[in-house]
C-alpha cells in the first residue's frame, strides 16, 4: 500500500477569507463557517421496518441537509451530506444503485485520477447506515472547508454503494473508539484549524439559504437566550451502547392553536441528535402523546402513522421538547410532513433507539463539544451573524447570550399537566373507513448500524508523479488481506506508526 503520512499541523492566515462561491468562510482565529443547504432531493425514497417504499417531500424544509467540501489537488466540489448520526467522511456513491439515479448524478464526483496528491492505504471498509450501505476504501488527500486546507485527511471513495445519493460528511465522535482513527473535525484541532473538537449547528428550510456550521464557534445572531448544556451520555447509559450525541430529553408537550399547553410529567429519555435523520423516533408512549394531543390528528393503521389535515402546518402552534430549563418549539409546519397521500405529524415510534432527527433540530441551534462531551442547545432564530470563537478547556464554549430577541419558550415538564408520555395505549383517534393511501417510511441515513472490515481490492487507477504507483502491487494488497485486522483497526495502526515516522 502507499505511505500514509499525516501532518501535525498547518498554519492559516486569520484574517477574514471566502471561498468562491461565498458559502464557505473562515474568519478571525480558529473557527471555519460553512453554509448548509436543505435538498429536497427527487421524491426521496425512505424506508421503515417494514420496507414499504414512498415518495416523501416536506412542505418547507428538505430531506437531507449538505455542505460543499473541496477534495484533492487541484481542488474538486463535492457535496456531501452533513451527518452528525456517524464519523466517517466519504465522496462518491454509485448513482445506479441509490434510488435516486437522476438526483445522484445532479452532484459532482471526485475523480481521484486528477489529484496529484491522493495516497491509497490498501485499506476497505463496509458501512451500513439506518438507510442503504457503502463499501469504501480509505485514501488520504486535501480536504478544503472554504479557505481551510487539512492535509493528508483520511476518507473513503465508494466502491459499491445502496439507496445513498450523496457523499457523507460525518461528524460524530467514534462508533468505537478502540479503532478509531483521525475524523475530519479530529484533523481540524490537530492541524490547528480549530481550538478544540467543538462545533455549532443551524439547520434552515429549502427557502433559507442562511443555514450554517460553523467548525469551533458559535453564532450569536442565529439564538433566542442562553444556551442550556447537557451532559453527554456514556455509551454504557445508552439504548444501543454506541459512543452518540445521547443526551436525556426530560418532558414533552404540546401547544395549542389557543394558546393552551399540555405538557408530560418529568421524564427521562436518552435522545440522540441526528442531522442525517429526516424525521424523529421515539417511544411509543410519546409518540401516542404527541399524536394523540396533535390537532386533528388521526392514527392510520395501515401506514403506522398519524395523519394530520395539512393546513393545520399554517396554525400557531408547536410541539414542545424539554431540556431541563430550555424548551425547543418546533412549529407545526416544521412537523409536517407532506406525502403523496396527505400529511402526517414528522415522528415515528421506536423503543430501543430514540433519534431526534431534522423534524427537531429545524427549530434548535444546537453546539456539539466532543472534548468537554457536552451539547448546548437553544431555540433557533435568525438576527444576523456574530460569530464567537471556541477555546479549549472545561469551559470552551463560550457562555453568550443568543444576539435574538423573542420570548424563549417556557413550558416546564408537569407544568400544564394532560400529556402521558410513559403509558402505552391503544390510539383512540383511529381512522374509520378507507385509508388515504400513505405508506410506512423511515429516514436516512441515519444511525450507523454496523461496520464489516473487508481488504481492499484497489482504485482502478492511481495518478502519477507523487511517489505512488499507478496501482498497488498484489503483493501490498496480499499483505493487507493478511492483516489481522483490515480496515478500521488495521488503519489505526498504520497511523500510528506513520505519525512516528513524521516526527523522526
Amino acid at each position: 500500500m502507499l505511505p500514509l503520512i499525516l501532518s501535525a499541523s498547518l498554519l492559516i492566515s486569520p484574517a477574514v477569507a471566502a471561498s468562491r462561491n461565498g458559502g464557505l468562510t473562515i474568519r478571525g482565529d480558529g473557527f471555519i463557517r460553512s453554509s448548509v443547504s436543505a435538498h429536497a432531493g427527487v421524491a426521496p425514497k425512505l424506508r421503515h421496518k417494514r420496507q414499504d417504499a414512498v415518495s416523501v417531500t416536506n412542505q418547507k424544509t428538505g430531506t437531507s441537509y449538505t455542505v460543499d467540501i473541496e477534495v484533492g489537488t487541484p481542488a474538486q466540489s463535492i457535496t456531501v451530506i452533513l451527518d452528525t448520526g456517524s464519523p466517517d467522511l466519504w465522496v462518491n456513491p454509485v448513482c445506479q444503485t441509490s434510488g435516486q439515479e437522476s438526483y445522484c448524478a445532479q452532484f459532482s464526483q471526485f475523480d481521484y485520477t486528477q489529484s496529484s496528491t491522493i495516497q491509497d492505504t490498501g485499506y476497505a471498509d463496509v458501512l451500513s447506515y439506518g438507510k442503504g450501505n457503502v463499501t469504501i476504501e480509505y485514501v488520504t488527500d486535501m480536504v478544503t472547508i472554504g479557505s481551510a486546507k487539512i492535509k493528508d485527511q483520511i476518507f473513503g471513495i465508494g466502491l459499491d454503494s445502496y439507496d445513498i445519493p450523496m457523499g457523507i460528511l460525518g461528524l460524530s465522535p467514534p462508533v468505537n473508539p478502540a479503532n478509531a482513527y483521525p475524523y475530519v473535525l479530529d484533523t481540524m484541532a490537530t492541524q490547528g484549524l480549530i481550538k478544540s473538537r467543538a462545533f455549532s449547528l443551524d439547520l434552515r428550510s429549502v427557502d433559507d439559504p442562511n443555514g450554517s456550521i460553523v467548525f469551533g464557534g458559535v453564532d450569536t445572531g442565529k439564538y433566542i437566550g442562553a444556551l442550556e448544556k447537557m451532559p453527554m451520555l456514556d455509551p454504557a447509559q445508552t439504548p444501543s451502547g454506541a459512543d452518540r450525541y445521547w443526551i436525556t430529553m426530560t418532558g414533552i408537550g404540546i401547544t395549542l392553536p389557543d394558546g393552551t399547553s399540555q405538557t408530560s410529567d418529568p421524564i427521562e429519555v436518552p435522545v440522540f441528535l441526528d442531522s442525517g435523520g429526516t424525521l424523529s423516533r421515539l417511544p411509543t408512549a410519546i409518540f401516542q402523546a404527541i399524536g394523540g394531543a396533535f390537532p386533528g390528528a388521526q392514527y392510520d393503521p395501515s401506514s403506522g402513522f398519524f395523519v394530520a389535515d395539512c393546513s393545520v402546518a399554517n396554525e400557531t402552534g408547536s410541539v414542545d421538547f424539554i431540556f431541563n430549563s430550555k424548551v425547543i418549539s418546533v412549529p407545526y409546519g416544521d412537523f409536517i410532513w407532506e406525502t403523496s397521500g396527505g400529511c402526517v405529524v414528522g415522528v415515528l415510534p421506536d423503543d430501543t433507539e430514540p433519534v431526534l432527527g431534522d423534524s427537531f433540530l429545524r427549530a434548535a441551534y444546537v453546539v456539539y463539544d466532543q472534548d468537554n462531551r457536552n451539547l448546548h442547545l437553544a431555540q433557533a432564530a435568525n438576527c444576523g451573524t456574530n460569530l464567537v470563537a471556541i477555546g479549549s478547556g472545561v469551559n470552551a464554549v463560550p457562555s453568550s447570550t443568543g444576539a435574538c430577541t423573542g420570548s424563549s419558550p417556557s413550558v416546564t415538564a408537569g407544568g400544564g399537566g394532560g400529556l402521558d408520555a410513559t403509558a402505552t395505549r391503544a390510539p383512540t383517534n383511529v381512522i374509520t373507513g378507507s385509508s388515504p393511501g400513505i405508506t410506512s417510511v423511515g429516514f436516512g441515513p441515519g444511525p450507523v448500524a454496523s461496520r464489516v472490515s473487508v481488504s481492499a481490492g484497489g482504485l482502478t487507477s492511481r495518478p502519477t508523479g507523487t511517489g505512488s504507483s499507478a496501482e498497488p502491487s498484489a503483493t501490498k494488497k496480499s499483505a493487507a488481506a493478511s492483516s489481522v485486522t483490515i480496515g478500521y483497526g488495521a488503519l489505526v495502526a498504520l497511523c500510528v506508526v506513520n505519525l512516528a515516522a513524521w516526527a523522526l
